[in-house]
């Protein structure tokens, strides 16, 4: 399945192909809504599923670091630091 309504879906596709995640942001910083990490990153943020995370009452609070990119676009993001925080996390379909 491609998401065609972010824009991004040829980036996305080359991402997916390579087994890297989108992740979108709680807070949105300016322009940036989403940011792509590698799945080794992906399964730091989500030890377990998002719902069994609001059963248990915690959530996953990270930093990134990523550089922009010579046409707008930003790099694969870093995870440089997570920790657990108490509180539902944020769930939307």
């Amino acid at each position: 399945m491609i998401d065609i309504e972010q824009k991004d879906y040829i980036r996305y596709s080359f991402e997916s192909l390579n087994k890297n995640k989108r992740v979108w942001l709680a807070e949105p910083y300016g322009t940036i809504r989403w940011v792509y990490v590698s799945k080794a990153d992906f399964d730091k943020l989500w030890p377990e599923s998002p719902f069994k995370m609001a059963e248990k009452n915690y959530g996953i609070r990270a930093k990134f670091q990523l550089k922009k990119m010579l046409f707008g676009d930003y790099s694969l993001a870093k995870v440089i630091a997570f920790e657990k925080i108490t509180g539902q996390p944020f769930i939307e379909k």
